[in-house]
């Protein structure tokens, strides 16, 4: 099986007779025939030690960080499932191919879960797109009749409100409310939908070319202000996903922003929850 997420192909393969995956219905659109980029074999049963592993990043919640004689090992843990690892990710240091490790549920039955599954498939992309590809935004973007839209914001900014006033507008194709990539292609950024969407459970594999990009506020009247490229690369620095765990792909990640925020008009957005903010944006795209 093979999907295409941020026009980067991933390749799935399943080793062995101890396990079987049911695909989860958001990646459906995501299905590719394209040559992959990178290749995993799903191998169900017994998970590899990772005792003599050298802990590298701490994510404070459901995965851990390992390196093992030059390859990454990604543990990934559940308080549902205890505390012992449910997945374990070994893949080469230029993540081209790797191993995915699910552990057999102690009923004997096979597990069944997405392989790629939170966080696992953020995860790999994440590294993927830090070799010089691009970035994944805590962001909404809509096409709004072959115009991009990027709408950035922390948890509880709008992001899915700001879906929700859009997507019945004639024209109008909300790429994802939670997660967005972007990539510099041909000469322009391009915003590419994800599978990982937020509450309007909104997402699309279509990509559009970014005309605007807002840092999403709540506010009591609709108000634009354009940024400073400085203050713009900080903005979408802190609503980003950076590798933190390797000092090339961050400092990829802060040239690649670097790079949007002056390219691309930014700009802070307060706004009211109706529908008047689509007409406010509208006008301050072709204004700038």
């Amino acid at each position: 099986m093979k999907l295409e997420i941020g026009g980067i192909v991933l390749a799935l393969e399943l080793h062995g007779d101890g396990g079987s995956f049911e695909m989860a219905d958001v990646y459906r659109a995501f299905l590719s025939d394209r040559r992959s980029e990178a290749i995993f074999a799903l191998r169900y049963g017994s998970l590899p030690d990772l005792k003599s592993a050298e802990e590298v990043f701490d994510s404070g919640g459901s995965w851990k960080l390992y390196r093992d004689h030059g390859r990454w090992c990604f543990a990934l843990q559940s308080p549902a499932l205890g505390p012992e690892p449910y997945q374990i990710a070994i893949i080469d240091s230029d993540f081209s191919k790797g191993d995915i490790y699910t552990r057999a549920r102690k009923t004997g039955r096979s597990p069944s879960s997405f392989p790629l599954g939170y966080p696992l498939g953020e995860l790999l992309i994440v590294n993927l797109l830090s070799q010089g590809r691009g970035v994944l935004l805590h962001s909404c973007a809509v096409s709004d009749n072959g115009h991009g839209l990027v709408f950035v914001g922390t948890s509880g900014a709008g992001k899915s409100t700001m879906a929700d006033l859009w997507k019945n507008h004639e024209g109008v194709t909300i790429l994802s409310d939670d997660r967005i990539i972007v990539r510099k292609m041909e000469g322009r950024f391009w915003a590419y939908g994800t599978p990982w969407h937020g509450d309007v459970k909104l997402s699309s594999p279509e990509r559009v070319p970014v005309d605007g990009i807002f840092v999403l506020r709540h506010g009591e009247e609709n108000s634009a202000a354009p940024l400073g490229a400085r203050t713009a690369l900080t903005s979408l620095f802190v609503r980003s996903f950076p590798p933190y765990w390797n000092r090339e792909g961050m400092a990829f990640n802060l040239e690649f922003l670097g790079r949007m925020s002056r390219a691309v008009p930014c700009h802070d957005l307060g706004f009211v929850a109706d529908g008047s903010v689509v007409d406010y944006v509208r006008r301050t795209v072709g204004d700038a």
